[in-house]
């Protein structure tokens, strides 16, 4: 709800312990000393709001029903403190004031601007955090677009009188757009209201309404947010928030330190690694940053390398910058980690011919062939030598394959006898930056740690590497960085109960005075169709019992299903909304339309998936192809992107598509088909490796299916099998919705959310 100031500070006055644990219900955020700061800095803030300049104006103070202070930004993890709204000059107008309760008076200029020194760590600057999120609302807000309104920001330290360090340069310039004030009695009654006076100054109760229950405008899809920006050059790349913001300044102050600040003239060697989870927005950032480089004039001559580490991710990357900008070539600007050995593989062919098939063939010996082809004096590839790219940026490089790790063996399109994908990407590169989670690489030649990145960085004179942490922000899943700590302890094994504990975070049931679940009998005459009516009224799934969850919260709409009928109507229905949506699974099913010129044409019983079900006692069979890959299976963009040539096009639910295929990339919903590869058996996951049909981790399925007992390659097995899946569910940014025959397995997953 919105609220006047004065209410506001009528509230803190007589009930600020209310006030917190409403924070702390709303946020999930229930650390003992936030709910201090909030306490302190809420009690301030209402005395500075004592000039009676404030006192019409509008502060939001609610969202969903809940009396809240933080407001959370549109289909995104990040909150702001206070927004005030209102008008000025006939212009609807938000405000938005970031509170900070920090000790200030020693803290120093960052190393660029967008960050400050605290405690000798570079951390984001305030004034920048509150440029997020005032850029943010300026672009992606519904309210903000429809009303055309202005959006304003400041930062409010509410502890400290003392904080010059935050005006100086680098951030004089930000700071002045993005002003910093404090409780010294100046600022507190002079400069804080007269902030205000040309930006906010009367009530404007439709516009405050409507941006409290604004929505994110923009299509949220990350291929369709770069493809626009690459077309549109002028515009800002989708914005960045929070720690995104602090890995992007820290990656841009230490290029600052190597190209235009080294004491000695000569830039020196840098790694910085920025690991983060799924919809964290490492892509967001790896395209942020090669965009900001490559139009630095200031830059020495050098190249500036996108770098891709799957035939699917560089598809969809080479298409997206292909057809972003109508330049012919363009797609020229992505490499492929592929590309950094010292010589190619027809290379080593032509020299084995020369010196005997024995030369390069041991992998663990690396090293010495390295050290043999500086004696044979065989140059280095072009793009391969010692440091000749300026700055490499590797997205998803948890697919790097280092040949000294089982599974790191094999026919990958580079010469892996040649050493690890990374060594040779930190050889060639003056700065390298790897993006990546480690647990996204579920493929067993998808083997490359961050402390082997660490070892190699200080080998190759590079020192220790500079680490980011994205941990907490979340850019899909509707924001909520909960449903996925729910995922980890799902796929991790744990309790429905403790499953239950952590949902009711991002579920907080609606507060209506029926929220108890209950069970409403399937007849075998019902429709998917009429199953749809029932679940506009209330959520509904299952079959034969339909088991109705209590209403939730605008926040990820997550649905589980037990046919298939119900399950693509109403991800169909969502489609005819404007949502983008694809369907996905594991590998639990044969690629048997590898090859196939028209498999979609093919009859149901040839198709990749042909699944029974029952409708009564009518059985039933759906039927797709796993994700049509033309181009002889280096064309993924038919399936992520719709290419218009392809089906996709047209439905976007005709092909499932795998964990490979659509790592790095997100939709509105995802419709997940959950099947016999990892199920709930006796109060645990197991898995069956014969539904395991994933060519990365054939080896491992095959080492499995002989294990008897089960052993460590099963427990390994299922690990990866669980990391597919995690994959899969983070892949939405509204929604996912997932049918699953199994009946104990749908049991298990049900159980994990009331």
């Amino acid at each position: 709800m919105l609220i006047t100031i004065d209410q506001f500070r009528q509230r803190i006055a007589t009930d600020i312990s209310g006030v917190v644990a409403d924070l702390q219900e709303l946020t999930g955020r229930y650390g003992a000393e936030e709910a201090h700061a909030w306490a302190i800095s809420l009690t301030k803030l209402s005395g500075a709001f004592a000039a009676p300049s404030f006192k019409p104006l509008h502060l939001y103070f609610g969202s969903r029903g809940n009396l809240a202070l933080e407001y959370q930004l549109p289909a995104s993890s990040s909150w702001c403190d206070v927004v005030l709204l209102g008008a000025h000059a006939s212009k609807p107008t938000a405000v938005i004031i970031e509170l900070k309760d920090w000790v200030t008076r020693s803290d120093k200029p960052g190393r660029a601007e967008g960050l400050i020194e605290r405690q000798g760590s570079q951390e984001l600057h305030p004034s920048d955090q509150v440029r997020g999120y005032v850029e943010y609302c300026r672009r992606f807000h519904s309210s903000v677009a429809d009303a055309d309104a202005a959006v304003h920001g400041c930062v409010l330290f509410t502890r400290d009188h003392w904080a010059p360090a935050y005006s100086a340069a680098p951030n004089h310039e930000l700071a002045a757009k993005y002003p910093l004030f404090t409780l010294e009695p100046h600022d507190r009654d002079t400069n804080f209201p007269n902030f205000f006076k040309d930006r906010l100054s009367v009530p404007d109760p439709a516009f405050a309404q409507a941006f409290a229950t604004g929505k994110y405008r923009q299509d949220r899809g990350f291929v369709a947010q770069i493809a626009q920006q690459i077309l549109h050059p002028k515009a800002e790349v989708f914005e960045l928030l929070d720690n995104q913001r602090t890995a992007f300044t820290v990656c841009r102050a230490t290029i600052e330190d190597a190209f235009f600040n080294s004491v000695s003239g000569a830039p020196p060697k840098k790694v910085v690694i920025i690991k983060g989870p799924p919809g964290s927005g490492k892509s967001v950032i790896a395209a942020r940053l090669w965009a900001s480089l490559v139009t630095d004039s200031r830059l020495p001559d050098g190249d500036v390398v996108f770098t891709t580490t799957s035939q699917s991710q560089n598809s969809n990357w080479s298409d997206i910058f292909q057809r972003g900008t109508q330049i012919d070539g363009a797609r020229g600007v992505i490499r492929k980690a592929t590309s950094y050995t010292p010589i190619n593989t027809q290379r080593v062919g032509q020299l084995r011919n020369r010196h005997g098939s024995h030369l390069l063939a041991d992998s663990t010996h690396w090293r010495e062939h390295l050290s043999l082809l500086q004696s044979l004096g065989e140059p280095c590839r072009d793009g391969a030598r010692d440091n000749q790219n300026l700055v490499t940026i590797v997205d998803e490089a948890h697919s790097l394959i280092n040949p000294e790790n089982p599974g790191g063996g094999g026919q990958f399109g580079f010469a892996t006898s040649l050493g690890p994908q990374a060594y040779h990407i930190v050889r060639s590169s003056l700065l390298t930056v790897f993006l990546l989670d480690p647990l996204q690489g579920f493929r067993e030649r998808e083997n490359t740690s961050i402390s082997e990145i660490r070892a190699w960085s200080r080998e190759l004179g590079a020192g220790e590497p500079e680490e980011i942490s994205l941990e907490g922000a979340q850019f899909r899943c509707a924001g909520s960085s909960e449903y996925i700590s729910w995922l980890e302890s799902v796929l991790s094994g744990a309790s429905a109960e403790s499953n239950r504990q952590l949902a009711r975070v991002w579920r907080r049931p609606v507060a209506t005075p029926q929220t108890k679940q209950k069970i409403v009998p399937f007849t075998d005459s019902e429709s998917a169709e009429d199953l749809l009516k029932v679940a506009e009224e209330e959520p509904v799934y299952g079959r034969p019992q339909l088991r109705v969850l209590p209403p939730i919260t605008a926040g990820f709409d997550f649905k589980i299903f037990a046919e298939p009928e119900t399950w693509e109507f109403a991800l169909r229905q969502l489609c005819l909304q404007g949502n983008s949506a694809r369907l996905l699974a594991s590998y639990s099913r044969e690629w048997r339309t590898a090859n196939a010129a028209n498999p979609h044409r093919l009859p149901g019983e040839l198709m990749d998936f042909h699944e029974p079900y029952h409708v009564g006692k009518e059985r039933r069979f759906w039927s797709r192809i796993w994700n049509y890959v033309p181009g002889n299976g280096t064309n993924y963009t038919w399936f992520v992107t719709g290419h218009p040539g392809g089906m996709i096009a047209k439905d976007p639910l005709c092909e499932v598509g795998c964990p490979y295929a659509v790592r790095g990339f997100d939709y509105d919903y995802v419709g997940i088909i959950w099947l016999e590869d990892l199920k709930w058996i006796d109060n645990g996951w197991k898995v069956q490796p014969k539904f395991v049909h994933e060519s990365g981790l054939a080896n491992l399925a095959r080492a499995a299916r002989q294990e008897s007992p089960p052993g460590s390659k099963t427990a390994a097995l299922r690990e990866s099998v669980a990391q597919a899946y995690r994959i899969l569910f983070s892949r939405a940014l509204k929604g996912a919705y997932v049918w699953v025959p199994d009946n104990d397995t749908r049991k298990h997953l049900l159980d994990s959310l009331s």
